[in-house]
């Protein structure tokens, strides 16, 4: 079976979580709720493992250093809260709170997501249109799971998501396929190629199905 079949229960649970946000949202401001908590929801599964070997290490030592913290993890991110979407709900109506808390006790690169893109905004719109906690509730019962969703198939399922809530987006709005991502790594590794990788270097490849992608950004993606 396909990676992209392998998620089908995901995304359409995901677009029936979409549906849920009408009325407070546009469909096509849906994104500004779904992509975040898509992510949320990922890197929640991704740490539950070692979430408390990552939260007693805290505890034990509030000062304790970043890289400590992402080795207790296993992963380049960590959240050194007790909080999950599920623990979340036992508190309903603090949720608009603690939920802004939650996300604020992730390592700073996931932090720096979740600020890049108003997170706390929507969740104060949610909160004022009665959909948080739906939400919440929806999103923590979803399996993203690394051990049953790898990341070939979350790479999927997050090219669907996106691609289905950008149908009436602006040029350039989209992600780069994974075709171009891997081109492009594979061009930046070639041999010969070294003067690609100059520090402050920028390549403009053109795209005709996407227009410009740069490859800094596709080589992150790879």
């Amino acid at each position: 079976m396909s990676a992209s079949l392998d998620v089908k229960k995901q995304i359409d649970t995901v677009f029936s979580i979409a549906n849920t946000l009408r009325g407070t949202y546009q469909p096509d401001k849906y994104r500004d709720v779904i992509i975040p908590m898509v992510i949320l929801r990922r890197v929640e599964c991704a740490l539950s493992a070692t979430k408390d070997a990552v939260c007693e290490a805290y505890e034990a030592n509030p000062g304790i250093a970043d890289a400590m913290l992402r080795r207790k993890s296993g992963y380049a991110f960590y959240n050194t809260s007790r909080w999950t979407l599920g623990k979340l709900l036992g508190d309903s109506a603090q949720l608009h709170k603690n939920l802004p808390t939650y996300i604020d006790a992730f390592s700073p690169n996931i932090k720096q997501i979740f600020a890049d893109l108003e997170f706390d905004k929507e969740i104060a719109k949610m909160d004022k249109g009665s959909k948080l906690t739906g939400v919440v509730r929806k999103f923590s019962e979803l399996d993203l799971d690394p051990a049953r969703v790898n990341n070939v198939a979350m790479g999927y399922m997050f090219e669907e998501v996106i691609r289905r809530f950008s149908e009436n987006a602006e040029a350039g709005d989209h992600y780069t396929p994974r075709e171009v991502v891997h081109l492009l790594t594979r061009l930046a590794l070639a041999e010969g190629c070294d003067d690609l990788k100059e520090p402050g270097k920028v390549i403009k490849v053109g795209d005709f199905a996407c227009g410009i992608c740069k490859t800094p950004y596709c080589l992150m993606a790879a």
